[in-house]
């Protein structure tokens, strides 16, 4: 599995792209960093937007701009320039092959350095230099999602992501409606990237294209809390195996979020919340007991398994307030696994400090009596065989 170390960037560039457009107001909010790319596209009319929500949104809020020019009919197919001094309609544009619905270029420091066509499927096509350099910034945001692979598709929730990063959004912010309608217009993104010996290449979909949830992360980065430890954001939203594998890898660095995230999961498809439980069992977290039990059930057969795993590693060390949660929560719970543990057996198993040396003392006394038995069998054969010696000797 290979990273790319040119993603980065034209996310922060494709980002711009409809970041810009889309987020008109962050604009005019001076929301947007001091390099911000140049970007230059074609819009189809709106009957071919249809097919992609995320797009046909964005461009619906336009005529709410003051820079949109009064007498366009947004409606009709036009050219924009979005930049560092915001945005510029420069006419009707190139014409667009049929199952085009947008199409142009990202600029920096004068060079173009990302091409892009978004079909009207929603799917859209990449091309990017590979001289790009990536931002360390957002190489390491980018690697904290794991989206910086090559040759390996992925699929992420654009939602999730935008949420997590920018937190809570104060009532005014220009980016709040933005993020959280442009971000569930765009739905689940899927992408695959792979270099090309004149390119990096990027293939992609969701039902906003690349450019606008990228452009959405991007802004929800640069100007959200980004206080979800990596591993916790990807379990989050991830779409693809790289969600449970996230859930797993969080017993290695367990931080002060970790366990609420775990938690979290619970609630997720049956192989996520067993990796979940997995990782709370080996966390040690007896508090979450029954939560876990509460997880399980016939419709999650591997997270009762797991479950019930999980109450016979951790009930001994659960305080009674949890243990007495955890029984009503296995009472109520109807997977057979978990009904199945015994807990009185455990806590028995547990009254005992020093089990193994009961046990010990046990065969000690054992062993006492076997000598004592022995001693006395010894004994009175002797005593019966000189009464027979005795009475041998007399009938002589």
């Amino acid at each position: 599995m290979r990273r790319a170390t040119a993603v980065a960037e034209p996310r922060r560039r494709a980002r711009h792209r409809t970041a810009a457009a889309c987020l008109a107001a962050a604009w005019c909010a001076g929301a947007l960093p001091a390099q911000t790319p140049t970007v230059r596209a074609t819009v189809a009319a709106a009957a071919a937007r249809s097919g992609v929500p995320g797009i046909a949104w964005w461009c619906r809020t336009l005529p709410q701009r003051a820079d949109w020019p009064a007498a366009r009919d947004p409606a009709l197919p036009f050219a924009v320039q979005i930049g560092a001094d915001g945005l510029r309609v420069l006419g009707d544009g190139l014409p667009l092959p049929r199952d085009v619905v947008a199409a142009g270029t990202v600029a920096l420091g004068g060079s173009e350095v990302l091409w892009f066509a978004c079909r009207s499927d929603g799917s859209e096509d990449w091309w990017l230099g590979l001289d790009t350099a990536a931002p360390a910034a957002w190489r390491e945001q980018l690697r904290a999602l794991g989206a910086d692979v090559l040759d390996e598709p992925r699929q992420l929730d654009a939602a999730v992501v935008t949420g997590h990063l920018a937190g809570a959004l104060a009532e005014g912010d220009p980016r709040a409606e933005l993020l959280r309608l442009g971000a569930a217009a765009c739905g689940q993104v899927a992408w695959n990237a792979w270099r090309t010996p004149t390119h990096l290449r990027v293939r992609g979909r969701s039902e906003g294209g690349l450019l606008l949830p990228a452009a959405l992360l991007w802004l929800a980065h640069d100007g959200g809390h980004r206080t979800v430890p990596p591993l916790a954001l990807r379990a989050f939203a991830a779409r693809d195996g790289d969600r449970a594998e996230a859930a797993r890898q969080s017993v290695r660095a367990p931080g002060p979020g970790t366990e609420a995230a775990l938690l979290a999961l619970l609630h997720a498809d049956d192989q996520v919340a067993f990796a979940a439980v997995d990782a709370l069992r080996r966390l040690g977290a007896s508090a979450a007991l029954p939560q876990i039990v509460g997880a399980a059930g016939p419709e999650a057969p591997w997270t009762s398994l797991a479950a019930a795993d999980a109450l016979r590693a951790l009930w001994q060390n659960a305080d009674p307030a949890v243990q007495r949660s955890t029984r009503a929560a296995v009472q109520r719970c109807a997977s057979v696994a978990v009904r199945a543990v015994d807990l009185d057996a455990i806590a028995g198993a547990a009254v005992s400090p020093r089990p193994a040396e009961a046990a010990a003392d046990a065969a000690a006394a054992r062993l006492r009596l076997l000598v004592v038995l022995a001693l006395t069998a010894i004994g009175l054969h002797g005593l019966w065989l000189r009464e027979r010696s005795r009475r041998n000797a007399a009938a002589v």
